[in-house]
């Protein structure tokens, strides 16, 4: 196997992690573990995603490693950041009433504050 080469300015140890499909490094001192719309709404039994029918099995089959890559993270003192997607509780900032994002969403339970048309005015 090739030997790795070093960056030339390190800011921290460099592990290897054995992943697939091949093994790559990480140097701690620049890297953060990003952790992207792990929310109830979409993988817990009684969010949204469960009100309207979707199998949560595939959602929830991540949560297990997840917690794994956090612990391990943790223990190593990297960064976790998380992100989510959400709005104010008045939707202002989710966009026009006939904006994309809001009628992607408009067969969903919160359809009624998000697109006046399905029945009530939205919020203001």
């Amino acid at each position: 196997m090739a030997q790795e080469s070093q960056p030339s300015r390190t800011t921290g140890p460099v592990v290897r992690v054995e992943a697939l499909p091949t093994p790559i490094s990480l140097e701690l001192g620049r890297t953060a573990v990003l952790v992207i719309d792990m929310q109830n709404d979409f993988g817990a039994k009684g969010g949204m995603f469960d009100r309207i029918g979707i199998d949560l099995s595939m959602i929830q089959s991540a949560v297990g490693p997840t917690a794994r890559v956090l612990a391990a993270s943790r223990k190593v003192g990297l960064p976790i950041i998380y992100l989510k997607m959400g709005f104010r509780a008045d939707l202002s900032d989710a966009g026009p009433v006939d904006a994309p994002n809001r009628m992607k969403h408009a067969h969903l339970p919160l359809a009624q504050w998000c697109v006046p048309s399905m029945g009530q005015k939205a919020a203001s």
